[in-house]
C-alpha cells in the first residue's frame, strides 16, 4: 500500500521488514537445514514465521514464473543455466579498462533537447540498445547513437544494465546468439562499459529463484568480457551467504576489475542500507586486490564504500530527473545541492537548464570527497 507520496506505508514497510534477513538478530529457519541447496544458500534468518522458503511458494504453478521446486518447469530452468554453481561460468580474457570520472551523469534520452550535452562522459539505458520484442540494435553507428541522445560525438559512453524487471528478463530471453550480436554491435560503436544487469531478488519468493537470478548475473556478465566489452559484475545478494560467494568467485577471476551495485531498491531502505554497505565492504576486503565499484543511487554510502574500494564511481539519475520536472541545480552557502523551480516557456528547450549540470556534478564529488575526510 502507498501513502499519497507514493511512499510505503508505515504497517507495509514493517511487514516488509519481517523478511529480511539477518543473521544476527533472527534464528534461523528450522526446514533449511534439510534442504538440499542449503550449502549453497546458506539458510534463511528472518523474524517472520517461517519453516524454509517453501512457505513463500504461492501455489499457483500454472501462472507463476517463479524458479520453484514446486514448479513443473523447475528442472529446465536450472538446466538452462547450468545449476547454481558459478565456478562452471566460463572463463574470459581481460578486456581495456577505461578511465571513470567519479561521478557520472545518467541521460535517459534526448528529447526536449537541441543540442549536445557538454557532458565528456555519461551513461546511457542498456534496456534502449536493443528491440525488446527483435533483438536487433537499435542504432548502426554511433553518431545515430549519440544524436539519439544528443551527446557528445567523442563523449565516453557508460551503459547501466540496473533497470525494471520487464527489459532485465527481455534481455535473457533474447538467448545466448542474440545477445552476443547486441554485444558485438555495442562493441562496434565504441561503447566503454556496461554494467551487467540486475537480476532481481525478492524477500517474499524461494531461494531457487534467487540463486537462479544470481547465475545468470554471472554468465551475462561473462558474455560481455568474452565479446570484449568491458563490464561490471553487478553484485546482488539477499544474505550474507550471497556476498560470500560472490567474494569467492572475485577472488578466484582476476580478470573482473569493475563491479556494479545499486541502493535505489531494496537495499537503499535506511536499516537496510548499512547492512548492505557492510557486505560490500567485506567483499571488497575479501578479494584482495583493487576493484573499481560502480554505485547507482545511496549517494549517502559513498563515504563508506570509497574507504573500502580502491575507486568508486557514483551514476547520477537526478540532474537529468530534476532537469526533466523544470528544476535547476544551485549549490547553497553551506555547499549543499539545492533543486529549485525553473519554469520553460511552450516548446522551449532544455538545453540551457541541463548544462549547468556537469558542473554540479563535479561539486557532488568535492561534497562526497569532504565527508569522507
Amino acid at each position: 500500500m502507498l501513502t499519497g507520496k507514493g511512499q510505503i506505508a508505515p504497517k507495509s514497510r514493517q511487514r516488509g521488514r519481517k523478511k529480511w534477513h539477518d543473521a544476527e538478530s533472527n534464528v534461523p529457519s528450522m526446514g533449511c537445514s534439510v534442504c538440499p541447496e542449503y550449502k549453497t544458500c546458506g539458510g534463511l534468518f528472518v523474524a517472520q514465521p517461517l519453516f524454509w522458503c517453501l512457505d513463500y511458494c504461492c501455489g499457483n504453478a500454472r501462472d507463476c514464473d517463479v524458479v520453484c521446486r514446486n514448479h513443473q518447469s523447475f528442472v529446465d530452468r536450472v538446466r538452462e543455466i547450468a545449476g547454481f554453481d558459478l565456478s562452471n561460468v566460463a572463463r574470459s580474457k581481460s578486456c581495456v579498462a577505461p578511465n571513470l570520472p567519479t561521478v557520472l551523469p545518467m541521460y535517459f534520452h534526448g528529447s526536449g533537447r537541441n543540442s549536445p550535452s557538454r557532458a565528456i562522459s555519461v551513461v546511457l539505458p542498456f534496456a534502449r540498445m536493443f528491440n525488446q520484442k527483435t533483438g536487433k540494435p537499435k542504432f548502426n553507428s554511433r553518431s545515430e547513437l549519440c544524436e539519439h541522445f544528443k551527446i557528445l560525438p567523442d563523449a565516453s559512453i557508460v551503459l547501466s544494465g540496473t533497470d525494471v524487471d520487464r527489459p532485465i528478463e527481455n534481455w535473457w530471453g533474447l538467448g545466448r546468439d542474440k545477445r552476443a550480436a547486441v554485444i558485438r554491435s555495442l562493441k562496434d560503436i565504441g561503447i566503454d562499459l556496461i554494467t551487467s544487469p540486475n537480476f532481481s531478488l525478492f524477500t517474499d519468493q524461494p531461494r531457487w529463484d534467487d540463486l537462479h537470478s544470481l547465475k545468470r548475473i554471472a554468465i551475462t556478465h561473462g558474455e560481455f568480457l568474452r565479446g570484449g566489452l568491458q563490464a561490471a559484475l553487478h553484485i546482488n545478494g539477499r544474505t550474507e551467504k550471497d556476498f560470500e560467494r560472490w567474494t569467492e568467485y572475485l577472488a578466484g577471476r582476476p580478470e573482473i576489475e569493475f563491479v556494479a551495485y545499486e541502493f535505489t531498491t531494496g537495499p537503499g531502505w535506511i536499516g537496510r542500507r548499512e547492512l548492505h554497505v557492510d557486505w560490500l565492504q567485506k567483499l571488497s576486503r575479501g578479494v584482495r586486490r583493487p576493484l573499481h565499484l560502480i554505485v547507482r543511487g545511496g549517494v549517502e554510502t559513498l563515504p563508506s564504500l570509497e574507504q573500502a574500494f580502491a575507486t568508486v564511481t557514483f551514476i547520477d539519475t537526478a540532474a537529468f530527473m530534476r532537469t526533466i520536472k523544470r528544476r535547476r541545480a544551485v549549490l547553497t552557502e553551506s555547499g549543499r545541492l539545492s533543486w529549485r523551480a525553473s519554469p520553460t516557456g511552450p516548446n522551449e528547450p532544455l538545453d540551457n537548464l541541463l548544462r549547468v549540470c556537469p558542473e554540479t556534478l563535479g561539486r557532488i564529488a568535492e561534497f562526497s570527497e569532504h565527508k569522507t575526510n
